[in-house]
């Protein structure tokens, strides 16, 4: 069985210490579970998919069932049988007496079996009652040979009664038969082993997958539970939490990732991931993390990557027409001492336009000598802009109104005597021509220095110039409001288990709401959040999106352009920027869609480091590849497998620590998308297919959303697998729903696919996909099935070519039949159509057949005058005269065609008389069909229906036709 993309993340980040009956099971049995498990809800799921399969097995509690499951939010069967055997497998290390190799692969089959009457239900098969011992042993068999279980296990069949054993009884509830002298004699040795570790190990994991939140350890009987089971094993453990209680994106992982850094310092181990926490095993006389030293080592790791990035200069400044800019948030994160003596790092990268350098353009402005304007013009490059750019920059920032400083500079550079501080302050519309005076003095007088050499004078004068600030008290204390925001964030809602609830009460924030709605707050409104923390003017270097939206943030009444950004959202937007490197401002013009990835209630250790190296790695999918793909596995969304989603091919361990160590673990992961094309349909093309991918494929559950903020916190406030939020109109258009459970993805991945190959076949120009019309093509197919052919044809016709190649009659007939078979209405008007379109060429294909290499007017003969003979008798000629009359008019057409057309004429085993009767009753035969099923029955004698539908009709039959010859040939071959 082919690899799949969850088994390749896993192989690769496997430590390479991992116990190789672990990396076994992984390697041989992950992809079968997938092919059998993850379309199969183990929680959660649809209503009616539910409802449906239990009526069918006569449940008399179907209706009740039905809603109790489907209010549950979803995991598939998959997910939960492998992060609870991951769960299980990684406690099992702290017992007293480690497992035998047999009580591994026990531990391995019997968690994989343990909800086996999920699986039959889903199958819409009964499950054996708790004492049909005999029924259940034989449904682990057949399920442990569908799954293959002899590729991991060699003995499994020996040790059937105890993996049976094990998945009847892992749950404590309903269900159980524990009862030894109810089974067969088991193989292994001590059949104690089978109740303590191995029933507990297995109950630990199962409820572990039920947690939806790092606090239910202390709010659900489930901590409990799980507490139980470790004083069963007798692992010497407690059980402790963080969560954070609001999610933002990049920031939020950032918290999660520097707390389980901490937490490592007090040897707490994770074992379960959600999107807003961690639940961690604990040593039992462990000490409640100080609140104060936490937030302190979060905000040296999240200001720590921010500033390495800002240091080099890829985020926090902004070079515009009136010179270099620095975001507020720099200036809080580095104090004046810090920050001077890297700002040449900054100056070099940001001030790179040597081709166009701006000293000349300033030097314009100034009212100057030939001579002197001569002297200059040798100073007048990108060496000038960048000592000018540094002076300006510090004096603006840090000495706005020190004349020490102009004179300090001055004589740094030597022109003291050339030129006064007031000329160094000569400025208009904001912009300051003096310093690029005297930055080109300087460089004219020293004409031979390189950029390089000016940028390590620059260097020079930075260390000295803050030195000298300080030292002369000319430096104003630092404070970082920044930081106080950052740890009163952290209070409100930072949660560690033993710390006492520090949430805000709703009235304040209200209030607080409230107030910065008034004119005389004179406080703009953040943009992205509802306002609870202070914020700022936006500054265009910090935002993702352009300057003038979310403009409806104001002041009731308040008309002010200017909108505001709350510190919190600002590290979060600078973190975007400095981990996805895009420009401030310019990826709004790339319509982005968000992907966001939760866990489906939670991941073990081992999935979350696999899902980081997706989301690292994910390259830019291919969607030729993906219908090529979808079309070589006749249409089997399994094609998925086979798409290249990794920039690199698996290897196993190679990412387990190394290149991948620096990345955080996704929480909620992050990814986006971006389009080159102009519309929405443009832009949501890559995302629709992601999403739905991603949750198939590794049973995360996904929203996609334009939304650059989560609409969600936490997988927990919404049930559904996948939310596409407001996408474009053709995913509603194709009848799908914009929250899908588990049961609903087939039906929507082959829509979705099916939409995107025809498109791509018909109305694309390689290597433009043409996405703006794929509203268009949806729009077409939905209307009337026979549109797929009369695409075709355009197609053909748009590539210079009459006749369509034998692979693509089969593509286009296939894509006919596959759209009319997945049509759920209930009369299905598509499916009688094609049925009709083939019975009619089948028809007359018995006394008219042309040569395939012949052009479609010769082809479709016979249908095309039988359409033409409807629409022009007038109307109040009697049915049976039109038939008659329509016979014998196409008898006619057929006596000027060659011989060889007519295979009734050519039978030469009959006289020739019976030959012509023959085929003037097919004749008659085919126009009946013609007259009473698709004129009067199907367009309910409406002519100008039929004349509407009349180009469609005969695209549909020319494939047919071709179709059925290919049919006829290949039977005739074998």
């Amino acid at each position: 069985m082919m690899s799949s993309l969850l088994q390749r993340l896993l192989i690769e980040t496997l430590p390479e210490d991992t116990d190789p009956i672990l990396r076994l099971y992984i390697e041989k049995l992950l992809p079968s579970l997938e092919q059998e498990f993850a379309s199969i809800s183990a929680l959660g799921g649809s209503y009616e998919a539910h409802y449906e399969v239990l009526s069918k097995l006569g449940d008399r509690y179907a209706q009740e069932k039905a809603q109790s499951w489907s209010s549950r939010a979803d995991q598939n069967l998959l997910v939960h049988v492998l992060n609870g055997l991951l769960t299980a497998w990684n406690i099992s290390k702290y017992l007293a007496q480690p497992l035998s190799d047999v009580e591994k692969y026990l531990l391995c089959l019997g968690l994989t079996l343990h909800d086996y009457n999920k699986y039959c239900n889903g199958q819409g098969e009964e499950t054996p009652k708790n004492w049909e011992v005999e029924e259940i042993l034989n449904v682990c068999r057949d399920l442990g040979e569908k799954l293959q279980f002899h590729l991991f296990w060699s003995e499994w069949q020996e040790y059937l009664t105890e993996i049976a054993y094990l998945a009847q009884n892992t749950q404590n509830k309903v269900g159980t038969n524990i009862y030894p002298a109810n089974w067969p004699v088991p193989k292994i040795k001590d059949r104690r082993r089978l109740e303590i570790p191995l029933r507990r190990l297995l109950a630990f994991g199962d409820i572990a997958v039920h947690c939806s939140d790092p606090a239910d350890i202390d709010t659900e009987t489930r901590g409990q539970r799980l507490r139980e089971q470790l004083r069963y094993l007798n692992i010497n453990k407690s059980l402790v939490y963080h969560r954070l209680l609001d999610t933002i994106g990049i920031l939020s992982n950032g918290i999660h990732n520097a707390t389980m850094k901490f937490a490592k310092k007090l040897n707490w181990e994770p074992i379960l991931f959600f999107a807003q926490g961690i639940i961690y095993l604990a040593p039992t006389d462990s000490q409640t993390p100080d609140i104060n030293e936490l937030q302190e080592f979060i905000w040296s790791q999240v200001s720590g990557v921010l500033g390495s990035k800002m240091l080099d200069g890829d985020i926090g400044f902004k070079r515009d027409g009136k010179g270099l800019k620095v975001a507020p948030q720099t200036l809080e994160l580095f104090s004046p001492s810090e920050l001077i003596p890297k700002l040449p790092r900054v100056i070099e990268v940001k001030v790179a336009n040597s081709k166009d350098p701006a000293t000349p353009k300033r030097l314009d402005k100034l009212v100057l000598t030939e001579t002197e304007r001569e002297f200059l013009n040798k100073g007048a490059d990108i060496r000038a802009d960048r000592i000018a750019e540094f002076i300006f920059l510090t004096q603006k920032e840090f000495f706005p109104d020190s004349a020490e400083y102009i004179n300090w500079m001055l004589n740094k550079l030597g022109v003291q005597e050339k030129i006064s501080p007031e000329q160094t302050q000569v400025q208009a519309g904001g912009v300051n021509y003096g310093w690029y005076h005297a930055a080109a003095y300087y460089v004219a007088h020293h004409a031979t220095f390189k950029p390089e050499d000016i940028s390590e004078r620059i260097e020079i004068w930075a260390e000295n110039l803050a030195n000298w600030a300080s030292e002369n008290n000319l430096i104003k204390s630092h404070s970082s409001p920044i930081r106080d925001i950052f740890y009163g964030y952290l209070t409100q809602y930072l949660e560690v288990k033993g710390w006492e609830s520090n949430h805000s009460s709703f009235a304040a924030e209200f209030t607080a709401y409230a107030d910065a709605k008034t004119k005389a707050a004179k406080q703009p409104i953040c943009s992205l959040s509802s306002g609870e923390f202070a914020s700022e003017d936006q500054m265009d270097s910090v935002v993702l999106f352009k300057p003038q939206q979310y403009s409806n943030k104001n002041a009731l009444g308040g008309r002010q352009i200017k909108r505001g950004i709350s510190k919190i959202y600002a590290l979060e937007m600078l973190l975007r920027q400095a981990f996805w490197a895009v420009p401030a401002g310019k990826l709004e013009e790339q319509q982005p869609i968000f992907l966001y990835m939760f866990p489906a209630y939670v991941y073990s250790p081992q999935t979350a480091v696999a899902i980081k190296l997706l989301v690292n790695n994910m390259k830019q999918i291919n969607l030729w590849d993906v219908r090529k793909q979808w079309l070589e596995k006749d249409m089997d969304i399994s094609a998925l497998q086979s798409v290249v989603w990794l920039n690199d091919e698996a290897t196993a361990g190679r990412f387990k620590d190394n290149k991948y160590n620096r990345e955080d673990l996704p929480f909620m992961a992050m990814n986006y998308t971006t389009t080159r094309g102009k519309t929405v349909t443009d832009a949501w093309v890559q995302p629709s297919f992601l999403a739905l991918s991603l949750s198939i494929l590794l049973g995360v559950k996904v929203i996609a959303t334009s939304s650059s903020v989560p609409i969600y916190n936490s997988d927990r406030d919404f049930n559904e697998s996948v939310i596409i939020d407001a996408p474009a109109a053709f995913w509603n258009l194709l009848g799908l729903s914009n929250s899908l459970r588990v049961q609903d993805f087939k039906n929507a991945m082959q829509r979705l696919l099916f939409a995107y190959s025809l498109h791509l076949d018909t109305r694309s120009s390689p290597p433009d996909a043409k996405w703006r019309d794929l509203i268009k093509t949806v729009r077409e197919v939905t209307t009337n099935v026979l549109n797929i052919f009369s695409l075709a044809a355009e197609g053909l016709r748009r590539d210079k070519r009459d006749i369509p190649s034998q692979e693509e009659v089969k593509r286009y007939w296939q894509y006919a039949q596959f759209w009319v078979k997945q049509d759920s209405s209930v009369k299905n008007k598509g499916s009688y159509l094609m049925k009709l379109i083939e019975k009619l060429v089948q028809q007359y294909r018995v006394f008219y057949q042309a040569n395939l290499g012949e052009s479609s007017h010769t082809i479709l003969l016979p249908i095309a005058k039988a359409l033409e003979i409807i629409l022009s008798v007038p109307q109040e000629v009697d049915v049976d005269d039109l038939i008659l009359q329509a016979s014998g008019q196409i008898k006619d057409a057929l006596e000027r065609q060659e011989v060889y057309k007519r295979p009734l004429i050519m039978d030469k085993s009959t006289d020739i008389t019976t030959r012509e009767e023959r085929e003037l009753t097919a004749i008659h035969t085919f126009i009946t069909t013609c007259v009473r099923e698709l004129f009067l029955d199907l367009y309910k004698g409406d002519r100008a229906l039929l004349q509407e539908n009349r180009n469609r009709i005969k695209s549909g039959a020319e494939f047919a036709y071709r179709w059925l010859a290919l049919q006829e040939k290949s039977a005739k071959a074998s």
